[in-house]
This record gives C-alpha cells, structure tokens and sequence, in this order.
C-alpha cells in the first residue's frame, strides 16, 4: 500500500510539471469520456434496461399485417380488431392474460374549461398483465366493461391537477361531455409506453363488433405462459388465423393475395425496431471518437516517455523492475483517465441535455433517459480501459529499448529511437483511417437527409397552419349543430389578416392519425394474385385543396352541388387511378365499398361513389413511407360528417402568429371545444424527420471532433519528427538545401502519412458499407460524391495541420542546430 502511495505523489508531481500535457491530455478525454457517457445514456434506458413491469421479459405484442397491399416488409405496425382480442384470448393457452387498449385524446374537462388531454381505453385485463394496483380505490373490473359502465381510473398527476390531493373516489369527471364516476388513482409514476397518458377507463366494445374482423384499430399486449417461447406462441397465433380464415371464405382469398399474418414481438424489443440499428451506429461512431482521442493521448504520452527515455533507462539500470516502471506509468494514465472521466460525466449531462434539444422526446422510452447508475459504472469501466491503452503503448515502447543506446543517443537527433517515430507514425496513420470512416458515416447521413428533404410531399408546407379539435356528440348531436359551428369558425378565421384560404380535413398529412379501407372500382376484374387496395380514407370540405396546394389534375373540386341529398360522390388521387385505370380518365365512373365483410364480393348492399375529380398523389404518413403507395381518395364532409376536424390556413404572414389568435377565435365561439396538435405543416414534416436528425446532427458533431483530433495528431508528430530531425535539417540548410526543399521534405513526409491513413479509412468505410446501408436514404453505402468530398475536407485539413511544422523546419538556423546535442 505504500508503495502505491509513493506511486500517486510521484506521479502527481510528474505531472504538475507537465502542465500543457495534462491539459491537453484531459480535456481530450473528457470530451471523449463525455460523448460516450451521453450516448451510453440514451443506449441503456432505451434498449438494455428492462421495462419497469414485473417480468417485462413476457410481455409480447402483436398486430395483423398485410404487407401486399401496404408494399412494406409485412412488419409495418398495424392493428388489431374486437375478435383477434377474444379469439386470441380465449382460444389459445400460450398466453397468461391479453388486453386491447387504445391511445387517444379526449376532451377532458378540468377547471370547467374542456382540455385535450390522452387517455387510454382499455380492456380489465390491462392492469393484470402490467403487475398494476391502484393507489387509491380500485381499478374497473371485467362486469363493468362488459356492462359498459362509465368509470375512470386518474394517474397520480391528473389527480393532484384536480384536487390537489384531496378526497377524488367517487366523484365524477366529465369525459368528452359524458359523466365518467373516479374509481382509483394509479402509483405516481405509472406509466406504460406514453408518459402523457392521463387516465383509464374501460374498452367498450360494440357487439356487432365483435365479429368484425380485419377491422382494425386496436393494440394487443399479452403475457407469456412460463415457459412458453415466442416461436410457439408465434405458431399458435397463426394456426388461429388459418381456422379463421376458413370462417371467412369471401375474404380468404383477398387475405392470402395480401399476404395476411400477425406477427408476435417481446414488447421491449419492438419498443426500440425502428431506433436500434441508428443508436448502435452512434455508439460505434462515439467509440470511434474514443479510440481517435486515445491515440491522440497515448502520442502524447509516448513523446513524453521518449523525453524521459534516460531517466527510465537510469531506474533500470539501478535496479528498478519492469513491473516498477509499468505500475508507476500506470498511475500517472489512472491519475489523467480518472479527472478526464470526472470531466467527462458533467460534459455527459451537458450532452444528454443537447440530445433532449436535438428531439430526443420522440425516441421510445424517452422520459426514461438519464444518467443513472449503469452509466456511471460504465463511465468508470471506461476510465480504467482508456488508462492501460494509454499506459500500454509507451510502456511496450520503451520496453523494446536497449539501455546502452539510450544513453549513447545524449539527446541527439540522428537515428535514435527510430522505432518510436515508426509507432508514433503508425498511430496518426490509425487516428487518420479511423476519422475518415467516421466522417464518410457521417456524411452519408448528411446527403441522405439532404435528400430527405428534397422529397416533394405534394402539398404546400410553407405558410400553413393547421389546428385540430373535436365536435362531440353531446354538445353537437345533429349534423346541422356541426355544420353550423364550422360555418362560424371558417367565418372568423377567413377574416383574420393574412389568410388567403382555409379548409379542414379529418386527418392531415403528417399528423399521425389515419384511417383506410379497401375499395373497388365497378367493372374492374381483379387479375389472378391481384389484391385488394386499401387506399386512404379522407373527409374534406372545399378549400381544402387550395389551401394545402394539392392539384387538381382532372375534373372538379368538391362544391354546393355535393350536399346530403345528392349523389354520392369521391375525388382521387393519381395513384389509385392509375391503378384501377391506368392511361384513362375516370371523372363520371364510380367506385364502392363494401358495408361489412360479408358484402366484400357482394355489390348488392354495396355503397356507390360517382368520381368527380382526380388530384395529384401527396405524401401523408411521412417522407419514406411505402403505405402511401395505396393513394388515397376523399369524401365531401357535407356527405360524411366527422367529428374530428383538423383546420389548415394558409397565410402570407408567419403561421406562428396565428396560433394564440386561432386558439381564441374557437374559444370565443365555444369555450368546451379543446383546441390542439397546434402545428405549421413544416413543423408536422420536421418532427416526422427526427428518428433522422438525431443520428445525422450527432454523428456529424463525431465527426468534427474526430478531425480536429487527426489534426492535431498529425501536426503533433510532425512536429516531433522536426524537432528530432533539426540536425539534420542543419546539416542539409549548411549544404546548400533551400527553404522550399526543407518544406517539401517535411511535408512530404505527413502527406506519405496522411495518404496511408486514407487509404486505411476507405477500407473501413468499404467494411462497414451494408451496416450504414440501412440508415440511408437516397445515397448508397460507397456514395462517391460523399466519399470525395469527405476525403478531400480531411486531405485540406491535415495538409493544413503539416504546413505548421513544415514551415517551422525552413526555419532552422544551420549553426545552432550544428551545435546542438
């Protein structure tokens, strides 16, 4: 123990003399330390920590696929309907318990004014398979769901909201204008999957929809049996869905053309399918900065080492063993590593708070992320690594020296210590590969973004506004009531100065909330394989297309003529006409859609639709979604009436300044109709981008770091290697060598270097091309332009970081370094 003592003092005292190296060496590492504690946080709370639900290893999730008629890869997230949640549930024994549940907003009245607040509806058998009890009261029971009672049980936060912790069992609540009596209140801090859900209540199936299958619009969560695996759950489900099929002969054969089955997934790794491989890229991208940062230290360390090379050589020689030695430039790298990763920890919560800034809110598991005990183990994990790799290379350097050489050299240039030159030229050379590997990565992300949003979405992003609420039917229980009050609002919201046009939909692109359904064109004969589209369903009222800037391509517009009483009408887009009649025109030829699915061969009871109009095929989930490949058709409101309206303006001024003003005018005109999902179109398209964004910003910020570290590891060895080299360079100015020739030789020298370890670099990016392939959009993995420009960028940097000590070495003076030992 005392020696170990008497190892920490001398170290300390080696390295409060050789400041400028340790400020360089831990500032280096705690940036380094920093990144990857940051990255490391959001890895571990959103992929390796277990759901916080007693044995969340069980937990699996499942929905219906049809992956011909949506063009994915049939693992899209889709839904389930009534019957899969009894069938599944009562018809199979591989689960423990099923429920269904559904996500939404509800107006929900606090303070006597009406918010929009998200709720879930759910089946009884929720709260057992989440391991949950109710805090206070109770949770709502099987009898009630089935009797359809209306009870709600409050989270912890809604509950303070209400009352501020008073007396809240039994008292009622109104739920979108109908009186809700509260049963219980959740733990504080429950949660399952969405932070904002505010309370529960129960699934209220209709009975005609309990045999309606393949309607779909409801999620399933189940726990395994003990001892069941996934694979024979998965093979239960689908011999389920074959003896349902033969239930359904009319729809068999459109199911199997579409490729129908329902996958099953453990909930905690669907959680993170779509984010995993991006998040596993930046942590190889941060590690990457890691090793760079390491190399850059451990070439410190090694001049360092080789400046003391005689008084190592002299502890040898006096008797000093290896291990001594080692042990004591191990402390010294401990002592560096240990307030670099201190550091390194406060940089990690700065990074964490810049991920939050970069919209880290929309990854799964969000509120989870932070800097919890994991990390800070993995933190000290880290330092300790980062220690011997910084040790371990000088140690083995100086290791290899012969002490009679060592002692010969007396401090002269010349040959001495040849191999370490080689080994501090092998490690920019490394430093350099590494960098351009992570600079290519990041470039691709960039060009691929870049290309994202170069996508043409086919409606108008700039200088619309849109804002959505909800036309219950208490407070609106004729279509006329309805009517009446969006006559009000487009009233007022056309008057407001700047707005050129208005229009509603009941679902906008981008908004996260769709609907679609099959439909059929009359006459048309489905070829052998052919299945049915399902294309998407939109309500919309005239100024709807003008405002969004969607093109009309044929026929007309909706207008006064589409009134209740008239023929039914639809407009199109250019997709699902080309499908149906590809090189025609179809203005005057209708279409139907069946009223169950007992009618899906059967015209007799099906609904007809006149076209009237064919507009321009718009891009409606997000910018890379193959379900758009279906098109989409619209229905005039004034023959489908929805409940849910979500406004567009468009405005000459800046959207942003009319959210407060249209906010108001609702208000103004009733105070019970919550406004909500206030957005500008661009806003709508940027947030669809940030699964995107994150990796391409943090990878980018990676990649600027790697540079200036090659940079600087590249000048620092040159340097070196001029400074060992002065009395040859002496020796060549006193011959007759001119300044140019002196340059060049320097320069020479760090372009051999900066050349291998481009070469290494592109080798990388070749390796790693199918890994990155995946993240890309637009750009493939050995883009040229991207590889070009990224090499080039790195080339101008490190020519630039050898000019500096080639310029240095063409000032030599001949007489002093003749005379230098």
């Amino acid at each position: 123990m005392d020696s170990w003592k008497l190892d920490v003092r001398f170290a300390l005292r080696q390295l409060l003399g050789d400041r400028g190296f340790v400020t360089i060496a831990v500032s280096t590492l705690a940036i380094c330390i920093g990144a990857n504690t940051a990255i490391f946080s959001v890895i571990q709370s959103v992929i390796f920590q277990p759901l916080d639900i007693p044995e969340s290893d069980r937990l699996v999730t499942m929905w219906n696929a049809y992956p011909a008629v949506t063009g994915d890869d049939g693992t899209g997230r889709g839904s389930n309907g009534v019957p899969d949640y009894y069938d599944r549930r009562e018809l199979t024994s591989v689960f423990e318990e099923l429920a269904a549940y559904r996500t939404g907003g509800y107006s929900f009245e606090i303070d006597n004014l009406a918010r929009r607040i998200v709720g879930v509806s759910a089946t009884h058998t929720f709260f057992e398979i989440l391991r949950a009890e109710a805090a206070q009261g109770r949770l709502f029971s099987e009898a009630e769901e089935e009797a359809r009672e209306r009870v709600v049980v409050l989270s912890h936060a809604l509950w303070q909201q209400l009352t501020g912790g008073g007396e809240v069992i039994g008292q009622p609540v109104r739920i979108d204008d109908e009186l809700y009596e509260v049963v219980g209140v959740m733990p504080e801090g429950f949660t399952f999957l969405d932070s904002d859900v505010r309370f529960w209540i129960p699934a209220r199936f209709d009975p005609e929809r309990r045999h309606a299958y393949h309607s779909n619009n409801w999620d399933l969560v189940a726990r395994l049996q003990p001892g069941v695996e996934l694979a024979r759950a998965q093979a239960r489900i689908d011999a389920l869905n074959a003896q349902n099929l033969e239930k359904l002969p009319e729809l068999k054969p459109l199911l199997l053309d579409a490729g129908f089955h329902t996958p099953l997934f453990f909930l905690e790794e669907d959680l993170v399918r779509d984010v995993r491989s991006s998040l596993f890229l930046l942590w190889a991208g941060v590690g990457f900065v890691l090793l760079i940062g390491c190399v850059n230290v451990a070439n410190l360390s090694l001049v360092r080492a080789t400046g003391r090379a005689k008084e190592l050589a002299l502890r040898f020689a006096l008797g000093a063993g290896r291990w001594r030695v080692t042990r004591q430039m191990l402390t010294e790298s401990l002592l560096l590593s240990s307030i670099g990763g201190l550091l390194g920890l406060g940089l990690g919560v700065l990074g964490l708070r810049a991920i939050a800034w970069y919209g880290a809110e929309q990854l799964p598991r969000a509120e989870e992320i932070r800097l919890d005990e994991t990390t800070i183990l993995f933190t000290g994990i880290l330092v300790l690594a980062v220690s011997v790799m910084i040790a371990l290379i000088p140690v083995l350097a100086l290791m290899r020296l012969e002490l009679a050489s060592v002692f010969r050299a007396e401090g002269r240039s010349g040959t001495a210590h040849e191999g370490l030159r080689n080994l501090r030229k092998g490690l920019v050379v490394t430093q350099i590969g590494l960098a351009l590997v992570l600079l290519v990565g990041a470039g691709l992300l960039v060009a691929s973004f870049q290309r994202l949003l170069a996508i043409d979405t086919g409606f108008e992003r700039q200088g619309v506004l849109t804002a959505s609420f909800e036309l219950t039917q208490s407070r609106f229980p004729e279509d006329e009531d309805m009517r009446t009050f969006l006559d009000r609002v487009f009233e007022r919201v056309r008057a407001l100065p700047g707005v050129e046009s208005a229009g509603f939909t009941n679902q906008i692109p981008f908004g996260g909330s769709f609907s679609d359904s099959v439909i059929f064109a009359e006459g048309h004969q489905m070829r052998p394989g052919e299945t049915a589209v399902a294309p998407s369903q939109n309500v919309i009222a005239p100024g709807y297309f003008e405002t969004m800037g969607i093109r009309l391509v044929s026929g007309r517009g909706f207008d006064e003529r589409d009134h209740a009483d008239s023929t039914r009408v639809i407009i199109i887009d250019q997709l699902l006409a080309e499908h149906f009649w590809p090189g025609e025109d179809p203005v005057g030829k209708r279409m139907w859609s069946p009223n169950s699915t007992e009618d899906i061969n059967n015209t007799e009871n099906a609904e007809f639709f006149e076209i009237v109009g064919v507009v321009s095929a718009i891009r409606l989930r997000d910018l890379t979604s193959s379900f758009d490949r279906a098109g989409a058709c619209y229905y005039p409101w004034s023959q489908n009436p929805s409940r849910i309206v979500d406004l567009a303006l468009k405005t000459s001024r800046d959207p942003v300044q009319l959210i407060s003003t249209v906010r108001g005018v609702i208000a103004e005109l009733d105070s019970q109709v919550p406004v909500f999902d206030v957005e500008t179109m661009e806003d709508r398209v940027g947030s669809s981008l940030v699964s995107r964004q994150i990796p391409m910003m943090l990878a980018s910020t990676f990649g600027a770091i790697a540079l200036l570290l090659s940079a600087v590891g590249l000048y620092g060895v040159l340097a070196y290697l001029v400074q060992m080299r002065t009395r040859e360079i002496g020796i060549r100015v006193a011959l007759g060598s001119d300044r140019a020739s002196i340059f060049a030789l320097v320069l020479r020298e760090g372009a051999w270097i900066l050349a291998l370890g481009l070469t290494l670099g592109l080798a990388g990016a070749v390796a790693i091309r199918q890994w990155i392939a995946s993240q890309l959009y637009g750009v493939t993995p050995l883009d040229p332009a991207v590889l070009l420009t990224v090499a080039g960028i790195l080339a101008f940097v490190g020519l630039g970081a050898c000019a500096l000590p080639a310029r240095r070495a063409t000032r030599v003076d001949p007489v002093v370094a003749l005379n230098t030992e």
